[in-house]
């Protein structure tokens, strides 16, 4: 396809386009007006491709929608249509537009927050993440980038789209020898084998999140994504963030060091577990978004529907073999292999 897919003013499924808002490796965001309703949402397209239905990035989007769809949560940005338009060859879903900036954004213009705002970020995120945990749902790439800040100052979660089912194949998003994710804010684990996490890889996304905010860096440092994914699954835990932050509280730094441990077995295992920890301190999960009062899903248990649709989304009926787990005395090796085959992949929502 040639020149823009769409241009202001145009009419796709009764939404007027007004502009586009960006772009990446899952799909472009445009802004558009509802040509009824004259209320502004965001769409998200993905040009198909010769092959619909069967391209690992369109059993990506199919799955953000069908998975987005079914929570309701003030913080998160919630999905009210979705589908398949063959004219156009594309798939396209539309939610809620947050209209505010991304955590990265604010991050660059302001630097390191305090640290009773970083928490309320962290935990309006960790409110999500817990309602999703419950129905077995694994984010895999938080990371400031899919974190947006509203004008009203609530965290609303963004992008699904590599999510998974815990204790479920992965065979709609995983392929052999690939790491989902970004590096600087994915477990080791999951740099192993991102098809073998449980909630608590999303503790240490969370837990790099906050040391970014509460530091005005990620403690790993490098010039290369290669060079970062060798600290992340290196020996070493991260820093005490009170070295870059000293006015951090001791118990704070607690809980991020246990957030953040490297073995996934001495970590904080779930958002629940992050909400009463903080919650021992007396931080409360405050909840900002005009949107909804209480947090819900739809009556189709989560487990359910993805048994329905699962082999489905996946006709070819062969699911992508997991990995062996790697032993942690082989990580170097494995390190060099993903450098020499330029397996890291990025999948940005922007």
């Amino acid at each position: 396809m040639t020149g823009p897919l769409f241009n202001p003013g145009d009419v796709f499924k009764g939404y007027v386009v007004e502009k586009a808002l960006g772009s990446g490796a899952s799909g472009t965001v445009w802004l558009v007006r509802h040509e009824f309703l004259d209320t502004l949402f965001a769409l998200k397209t993905m040009d198909a491709g010769p092959g619909a239905g069967r391209d690992e990035r369109a059993k990506r989007f199919i799955r953000e929608a069908k998975l987005a769809s079914r929570i309701r949560h003030p913080n998160l940005a919630e999905v009210h249509d979705a589908g398949y338009d063959p004219e156009r060859g594309l798939y396209y879903l539309v939610m809620d537009y947050v209209e505010g900036d991304t955590l990265r954004t604010a991050i660059a213009l302001g630097g390191a927050m305090d640290e009773s705002g970083a928490i309320n970020t962290i935990l309006q995120v960790c409110d999500v993440l817990a309602l999703a945990g419950r129905f077995g749902m694994v984010h895999r790439d938080l990371k400031p980038e899919n974190i947006m800040i509203a004008r009203n100052g609530s965290a609303m979660l963004l992008d699904f789209g590599i999510a998974k089912a815990a204790e479920r194949l992965d065979s709609l998003v995983t392929v052999a020898n690939t790491v989902f994710g970004t590096p600087g804010y994915i477990a080791p684990e999951q740099a192993a084998d991102s098809s073998a996490v449980s909630p608590s890889a999303d503790v240490y996304s969370l837990g790099i999140i906050l040391f970014e905010l509460l530091a005005g860096r990620t403690p790993w440092k490098g010039t290369s994504p290669i060079e970062i994914m060798a600290q992340v699954m290196g020996p070493d835990e991260i820093p005490d963030v009170r070295t870059l932050a000293p006015s951090v509280s001791a118990e704070t730094a607690e809980i991020l060091r246990r957030m953040c441990a490297k073995n996934a077995a001495d970590r904080l295992q779930s958002a629940d577990e992050v909400i009463e920890e903080f919650a021992k301190c007396g931080h409360s999960v405050k909840i900002t978004s005009g949107k909804k009062a209480a947090a819900e899903v739809k009556e189709e248990s989560m487990d359910a529907l993805l048994a329905k649709y699962a082999g489905a989304a996946d006709d070819s009926g062969d699911a992508p073999a997991r990995r062996a787990k790697v032993p942690w005395l082989v990580i170097a090796i494995a390190v060099a292999l993903v450098a020499a085959a330029a397996t890291v992949c990025f999948f940005a929502f922007r």
